[in-house]
């Protein structure tokens, strides 16, 4: 490689950089801000919020009692049923 083919690698690389640069500040800005919030906390406030709704709780925890009475009640009709095959083979 030649001195010539040297330089002409450097400025294309150099544009090359210029150009990246430029798309890195870019993205700097849109993801946390320039001095206001950025997507990275428009992001992190919307999760906050989403985990701190009343309702999304209370549906939470409403879930769980009716999961655990579904399986409570499964549980009842497994032994009902148990119980009478156990009355009627033993007579």
């Amino acid at each position: 490689m030649n001195n010539e083919e040297r330089d002409i690698m450097l400025i294309e690389i150099h544009g090359t950089v210029k150009v990246i640069g430029s798309k890195v500040e870019d993205h700097d800005k849109t993801l946390y801000g320039n001095g206001n919030n950025g997507l990275s906390k428009d992001v992190t406030l919307l999760q906050e919020r989403q985990n701190n709704c009343p309702a999304r709780k209370a549906t939470t925890v409403e879930g769980k009692r009716l999961t655990i009475s579904h399986v409570m009640m499964a549980i009842a009709v497994v032994g009902i049923i148990t119980t009478i095959i156990l009355h009627i083979t033993s007579k």
